[in-house]
């Protein structure tokens, strides 16, 4: 089968085509259209093609598999052992060739494709966060000026700042700069309105959303958000596998007999990591939650290495239980949730853990060491 590797661009992309004995047999551009692409490939016996996850690469997947082609997506974080970049000479003709020869020899590190559901909730929750983003640069704007004046503006949420300032009879609300911020928070705040009842349109979908929504701190934002950057449950094998995908595990660099850790490596997706972040701060400061066995094992780890490694290790260990619950369509279980908040601690850690779980009402016995 003859393999083809193509380096994506905005516009153009390059091509690399290797016969069954891996002779280059063409080299050349086309445009990253789907006319072009329907011209280049539709008449052609079925081929291997490899490609780079880019922002173009679901479109073109899709294209090119309904076309009748092997497509196969390379993972970037490894594409330098494809031997892209190495030598510091990299061009889109030599990227695409190593492509190619890799493809050719199987030996491509094949990254997953999102389903065209995903992609379009995951291009509505983007869409919601960046004018989430805007409000809140808006409100900041505004109490800057006032705060400028010598006037404190209402504390309120960032939804209902504008009729809470509107209603405050502060001098200068009525000024032009003031009121053009205003007219542009309040249309802001509309259009996330709208883009939250879409969501929960698509929420209905899920079936899974309203079980991830059980857990203190997870709502439906954070649930479709971690839908929509898993795509599918059961590629993953265990929940370690989850943490590590969305960057929530400790980065490492270890050789010469050494082990050194660091911060959580931030890799996979941006927006879920944030939201299991902000999940977990709403979580801990929840009064309704204190009891809850995530809320005391994060108050055993806060007391021994800080409150913020308490944070990320709560939302960590949320990434985990949402993958587990997706997976076996369960339920939030605090007990078992519990019983299992003892492992890989210390004995002293695991008895002041189970101190605070049995003034909280959490637990009733004391595991075995």
């Amino acid at each position: 089968m003859t393999s083809v590797g193509m380096d994506l661009g905005k516009k153009q992309s390059e091509l690399c085509v290797l016969d069954e004995r891996d002779t280059v047999t063409e080299r050349g551009r086309v445009r990253t259209q789907r006319e072009a692409l329907t011209k280049r490939f539709a008449n052609v016996p079925p081929c291997r093609i490899a490609i780079e996850s880019c922002r173009d690469t679901g479109w073109v997947f899709d294209h090119l598999t309904a076309l009748g082609h092997e497509v196969v997506v390379v993972d970037t974080t490894r594409a330098r052992a494809l031997g892209i970049g190495q030598g510091r000479r990299k061009t889109d003709r030599r990227d695409a060739e190593a492509l190619a020869r890799a493809i050719a020899r199987g030996v491509v590190p094949r990254a997953h494709v999102l389903s065209a559901e995903g992609r379009q909730l995951r291009d509505v929750l983007h869409a919601r966060d960046q004018l989430v983003r805007v409000r809140g640069r808006l409100v900041t704007m505004l109490r800057g000026q006032f705060q400028g004046r010598g006037w404190a503006t209402p504390r309120c949420a960032t939804a209902a700042f504008a009729t809470r300032l509107r209603c405050s009879g502060l001098p200068g609300v009525d000024a032009p700069e003031v009121q053009a911020l205003l007219a542009v928070l309040r249309s802001v705040t509309t259009e996330i309105e709208q883009l939250e009842r879409h969501l929960a349109a698509l929420a209905a979908r899920h079936d899974a959303v309203a079980r991830l929504s059980t857990v203190p701190g997870v709502k439906l934002i954070v649930g479709l958000t971690v839908i929509a950057a898993l795509d599918d449950a059961t590629r993953f094998k265990d929940a370690h596998q989850v943490q590590a995908y969305l960057g929530l595990v400790p980065s490492e660099y270890s050789t010469g007999g050494k082990r050194r850790t660091g911060g959580i490596t931030r890799c996979g997706n941006a927006l879920a990591r944030r939201m299991l972040v902000q999940a977990a701060r709403s979580l801990l400061r929840t009064r309704r939650a204190q009891r809850d066995p995530l809320v005391v094992w994060a108050q055993t780890v806060a007391a021994r290495r800080g409150q913020k490694r308490a944070v990320i290790g709560v939302a960590r260990r949320l990434a985990g239980i949402l993958w587990a619950m997706w997976v076996d369509g369960t339920c939030y279980d605090p007990q078992g949730l519990a019983r299992q908040s003892f492992a890989g601690l210390s004995r002293r850690a695991r008895r002041a853990q189970h101190d605070a779980a049995l003034m909280a009402g959490v637990t009733r016995s004391m595991p075995q060491a």
